[in-house]
Parts: structure tokens; C-alpha cells; sequence
């Protein structure tokens, strides 16, 4: 069934993680950048997968969906698959490429955690989006992936404290947060799947 989904959506789910990825290689590559940099990019490879994950609510294929024989649960839940596959492989590539800068594997435990972090951040967002409004939920999500390279461009500069060794419990406990609510989105998705059901609203 992956197979399938991916024939059919490869293009919108890894064009546009490849384009954003090369235009923040190109970034790091020609800025003074640092680590602490890195989570103002995540949001932007959740922001490329928004055209696959709505493309049902953005066109009003919703209904449709929830009466075919995989559900829009099993849907959703394959497309989240492909697209987190590849967003893992462009945030390797990332780090990979500010250790590369950095010449140094000392902070790559943080590196990580500025990854996901703020990739779990916004994918719980955008899973909750989809699950409990309709139509605005596309222009919200936007307006979410936007705000917080914004908001972790905010704290890169105005509270480096935030980025410090000492501070690396905070993103652990973060991550942690992040990570119940994010499979717990998950396991709804599941749940709707086995019971044939649509997962979010029908528009």
C-alpha cells in the first residue's frame, strides 16, 4: 500500500523536502552559521509536506476518501509515513553537514534534538489541525510553520542561554513532551484506521 501511495505522490512529497533542503544547504553553506541555527529551518520540511497531507481538504476530496476501502486513516497514516522517512533524510543531511562546518562531532547529541524538536512541535500542530478544524486549517498551519522559524530565530538570538550545555535537559524534556503527544496522534490515526474511520473532519 506504501508502494501505491508513493507512485502516486513521490513528486509532492519529495520535490519539495529536496528543494528546501538544497536552499538551506546553500544558507548554512554561505552564512556565518551556528547549531543553535538549526530549528529555524525544521518548520520549513513540515511546510513542504502540506500540499500531500491536504491536498483531500484543499480540493473537498474528504468525503470520498472516507468511504473508500482504505479510509482516510490509512490514508493519512501512509502519507505520514513517506513524508517523515524523507524528512529524516534531509535532517541527516543537515546535520551531517554542520558537523562538516563545524568540524566537530562534540555537539551533535544537541544537533539532533534541535531537529526533532522542533519537527515534533509542528507536526503535532499540523496533525491537530487536521483533526479538529476544517477548511482554515491549511492557511493556520501556514501561519504555524512560518511563526516558528520565526520564534526559533527569536530565541537563536535573544536567548542563546536556551542553546547552552547546561541547558541540554531542557530540549531532552522537550523532546519527551513532544513525543507522547505525538503518538498519541498517532495511535488516533490507528485507531481510526481499524475502525474504517475518517481521521479529522470531512469538508
Amino acid at each position: 500500500y506504501l508502494s501505491d501511495v508513493f507512485r502516486f505522490e513521490k513528486i509532492s512529497i519529495v520535490g519539495p523536502q529536496a528543494v528546501i533542503l538544497l536552499l538551506v544547504c546553500l544558507v548554512i553553506s554561505t552564512i556565518a552559521d551556528s547549531p543553535k541555527d538549526i530549528p529555524i529551518y525544521i518548520p520549513l520540511f513540515v511546510l513542504a509536506i502540506m500540499p500531500t497531507i491536504f491536498k483531500c481538504q484543499y480540493y473537498k476530496m474528504s468525503e470520498i476518501e472516507a468511504v473508500t476501502r482504505a479510509s482516510g486513516a490509512q490514508i493519512i497514516l501512509a502519507k505520514l509515513v513517506l513524508a517523515g522517512a524523507v524528512n529524516l533524510v534531509c535532517m541527516t543531511v543537515l546535520i551531517a553537514l554542520e558537523v562538516y562546518l563545524q568540524n566537530s562531532y562534540k555537539e551533535i547529541g544537541q544537533m539532533i534534538l534541535y531537529c526533532l524538536v522542533p519537527y515534533l512541535v509542528c507536526m503535532v500542530s499540523m496533525l491537530r489541525l487536521i483533526r479538529l478544524r476544517r477548511m482554515e486549517s491549511i492557511s493556520t498551519c501556514v501561519v504555524i510553520m512560518i511563526g516558528s522559524c520565526l520564534c526559533w530565530g527569536i530565541s537563536a538570538k535573544f536567548m542563546p542561554w536556551v542553546y547552552e550545555v547546561s541547558a541540554f535537559g531542557i530540549w531532552i524534556l522537550a523532546f519527551l513532551f513532544f513525543t507522547v503527544f505525538f503518538i498519541k496522534e498517532i495511535y488516533f490515526i490507528i485507531t481510526m484506521r481499524k475502525e474504517g474511520k475518517m481521521y479529522g473532519v470531512i469538508v
